[in-house]
């Protein structure tokens, strides 16, 4: 949670981290130390707004809004109650409770951004919401950094071992994270036995922190975290993303299209990317024998295909900077 003045807002150099105490999952939903040092702050400095960054961390800026008056602006990165019961995660009782909690935290919001249309759609519906308060803000990319760059390619395969004319296909995310973790199990056991029966020499690289070693097999490449992950996809032939849960949209996705590679990706896993801007570079496919078929297909066509206009214009940066600027100074 963040406290923020207007005229510092979208200036970096003016953001300062303030360490309260040590996280942990409870202290992340309530502390009542950061409400005394957010009220400390309120005090000695006039702010226009108080952010949450997801709700988690809305209890906190709901509370604080309630003591000073000061308008809170809720960043929902995904529809937490949704994704939860699609992980099946808490049991029976835990999504109902975390939907109660999200509900609130939503409704005492002044302003509240979400990552798409659909998500705008879901909070709304889930939460009995006026569709006037919900933003979309979409997730975004760093058009100078990801581009296509066919220099990194050969340099790249060299750090992995990988010849130059060996189809590569990447996944990256977090691999402690269970829909990731999901993933490559799905990888591992779907899309690897069907591709190289037509693809025998194709490899799958899988970057991530945690990397889970008990998906072992010969065509399977784990590697952990990078600095430079454009540099990987700039090596890749192909990018996959089978997620079966989660919510939000995908990083991966607009990092992977930034560079000029085709995704594959299932219905869940590109949610709320599907549209003009993406058309060329994202199919969507839920059935695994269609889904392999499409990455044969994609490791044989146009590696480094620019995206169009409305991509750039969309899910870059400095686009997305001036739709927060003129949503949050109207708080």
């Amino acid at each position: 949670m963040k406290l923020h003045s207007v005229k510092d807002s979208f200036c970096d150099e003016n953001v300062r981290m303030l360490g309260v105490t040590s996280f942990t999952r409870y202290s992340q939903v309530f502390n009542p130390l950061l409400i005394l040092v957010g009220l400390v702050l309120a005090c000695r400095h006039r702010y226009s707004f108080i952010l949450a960054e997801t709700g988690w961390s809305g209890l906190h800026a709901m509370l604080l809004s309630w003591l000073t008056r000061i308008p809170y602006v809720l960043d929902e990165h995904n529809v937490e109650s949704v994704a939860f019961k699609r992980m099946n995660r808490g049991g029976r009782l835990g999504p109902i409770l975390l939907k109660l909690y999200e509900r609130a935290v939503c409704r005492f919001a002044h302003k509240i951004f979400c990552v798409s249309e659909e998500d705008r759609q879901l909070l709304a519906s889930e939460f009995n919401l006026g569709m006037e308060k919900i933003v979309v803000v979409p997730n975004g990319v760093d058009i100078e950094r990801f581009h296509p760059d066919r220099n990194k390619r050969g340099v790249t395969r060299d750090i992995l071992g990988i010849p130059e004319n060996t189809p590569l296909i990447l996944f990256n995310g977090k691999l402690d994270y269970r829909p990731n973790y999901d993933a490559v199990g799905t990888i591992y056991r779907e899309i690897i036995p069907r591709v190289i029966n037509e693809v025998p020499d194709a490899k799958f690289l899988i970057i991530g922190n945690h990397p889970p070693l008990e998906f072992s097999h010969g065509s399977l490449v784990f590697i952990n975290t990078v600095d430079r992950i454009e540099d990987y996809l700039n090596a890749a032939d192909a990018v996959i993303c089978p997620l079966l849960s989660g919510g939000g949209t995908r990083f991966k996705i607009l990092e992977a299209i930034a560079c000029g590679k085709r995704v594959i990706s299932t219905t869940v896993g590109a949610e709320g990317l599907i549209g003009k801007e993406t058309e060329a570079h994202l199919t969507c496919v839920d059935d695994w024998g269609q889904f392999a078929s499409e990455v044969i297909d994609a490791i044989d066509g146009d590696h480094d295909a620019e995206p169009n206009r409305h991509f750039v214009r969309k899910f870059s940066w400095d686009n997305i900077t001036e739709v927060m600027k003129s949503q949050v100074l109207s708080c």
